[in-house]
């Protein structure tokens, strides 16, 4: 790549991601297209306005529309409207990348239901910011966005996704943090580790790395409970096992199967961790009475 170059503004609908917090972290791309799309459409427009004038962007106000969770089917019909006559469309956010955890998926839907484009023009997202900064897997994860009000609905969703052992990132407001901390201690393994991202990219970001068992004091700790949070709980990976019943387990098994199928059968049956397993069953495959 030796010189910059624009793919061409097609008609359709193009998903343009912003910043998060610092503004410098917009792409050279995402300016091309929100200079030059015919109409830009997003949550509140007065965020819009505000940001076209810190980037120096000339709009006509009649070029951005308001389309946000609350948007009727009207309005999602005037903007396909708009692209069927040939034109483009910047959907945009608050920050970060349209439709994770903000409004846009019926507008998508409702696009390639009718045979338009949609076009992505990538760019930021707390939630690959969070999970590459908290030092957590990151083979597999899952994201959750806003748990569920209720606490017997958040539990139950909790303990659905940490079966999957895979990281899990969660969108929460300041309000609501202590309480949903609570839970994931009550619901994880001491030893799960928990990062929480609070303010991420902007003058205040704070990331606090912690286990399960400390999870209760950890928000008093912080410097404030104001901004945005993204909390990504580790792999839960089992803690407390009954090494007895395992010890017996592997002497049953070491007639009549191998160290490592052993080990392998005991992973899988009892969801142990292999290392574990392998720690124990060197003591008792290298005793051979």
């Amino acid at each position: 790549m030796n010189e910059l170059v624009y793919p061409e503004i097609k008609p359709g609908l193009h998903l343009v991601s912003l910043p998060v917090g610092c503004l410098s972290d917009i792409s050279f791309r995402a300016l091309h297209m929100l200079s030059n799309s015919d109409y830009v459409a997003g949550e509140d427009t007065r965020n819009v306005k505000s940001l076209f004038k810190l980037l120096k962007i000339s709009k006509s106000i009649k070029a951005i529309i308001s389309y946000h969770d609350h948007s009727s089917s009207y309005t999602r019909r005037k903007i396909i409207e708009i692209i069927k006559d040939g034109k483009s469309v910047a959907l945009v956010s608050d920050a970060g990348t349209p439709l994770i955890s903000d409004p846009g998926y019926k507008l998508v839907k409702s696009a390639i239901e009718e045979g338009l484009e949609v076009f992505s023009v990538p760019g930021p997202s707390s939630v690959i910011a969070a999970l590459t900064v908290s030092g957590l897997p990151t083979d597999t994860f899952s994201f959750l966005g806003f748990l569920p009000h209720t606490k017997s609905k958040k539990k139950k969703l909790l303990e659905t996704y940490l079966k999957l052992r895979s990281s899990l990132i969660i969108f929460e407001s300041g309000k609501r943090l202590q309480k949903t901390l609570e839970l994931i201690v009550e619901t994880c393994k001491p030893s799960t580790e928990i990062c929480i991202c609070r303010e991420l990219t902007k003058l205040n970001e704070e990331v606090t790395r912690f286990e399960a068992e400390e999870g209760i004091k950890v928000t008093k700790k912080m410097r404030s409970l104001k901004g945005e949070f993204v909390i990504v709980v580790g792999k839960n990976e089992a803690g407390d096992f009954d090494l007895k019943n395992l010890d017996e387990q592997l002497k049953k098994l070491k007639n009549s199967t191998s160290m490592k199928g052993s080990v392998d059968l005991l992973a899988e049956k009892l969801n142990i961790p292999k290392k574990i397993i392998y720690k124990k069953a060197l003591t008792i495959f290298k005793d051979n009475d």
